[in-house]
């Protein structure tokens, strides 16, 4: 039988704990964020098109990038550029509330959602890097 004070002592894989962390984080800030107080003219919006944006996320024709918003990757698709343009319009809007709520910066909330985002993507989605490269996960 352990007793609290040897599982006290017992050191912690700092590995383990900064995945903990990063998960309950990630959690905390989503569920304060997304699920709280938004305005029903964008975030339903946005809940009726995640089918499309996962399905042209899974064909590659647009990806996501580091600024919070979604981009085009094949330019002679005109329903993702129709798409992208709505997601894009509706996410700065979120950005822009949520930045109200909690007093920081449009880039610093866009910046956050996009971390939040990318780890938890599929493999095979696209990511646009600050450079302008685009990676697969």
């Amino acid at each position: 039988m352990t007793s609290w004070t040897t599982f006290i002592r017992t050191p912690l894989d700092p590995s383990l704990l900064f995945c903990a962390m990063k998960k309950i984080l990630t959690s905390v800030f989503l569920l304060t964020f997304l699920a709280g107080g938004l305005q029903a003219d964008f975030s339903d919006s946005m809940k009726a098109r995640l089918g499309d944006l996962v399905a042209a996320k899974d064909a590659g024709s647009i990806g996501e990038g580091v600024d919070g918003y979604v981009h085009l990757r094949d330019s002679g698709n005109a329903a993702a550029r129709k798409l992208v343009d709505a997601e894009n319009a509706d996410r700065k809007k979120l950005f822009i509330s949520l930045a109200g709520k909690t007093g920081g910066t449009v880039q610093a909330v866009a910046g956050k959602f996009s971390k939040a985002l990318a780890s938890k993507a599929k493999a095979g989605h696209w990511f646009r890097k600050s450079s302008g490269v685009w990676v697969k996960k």
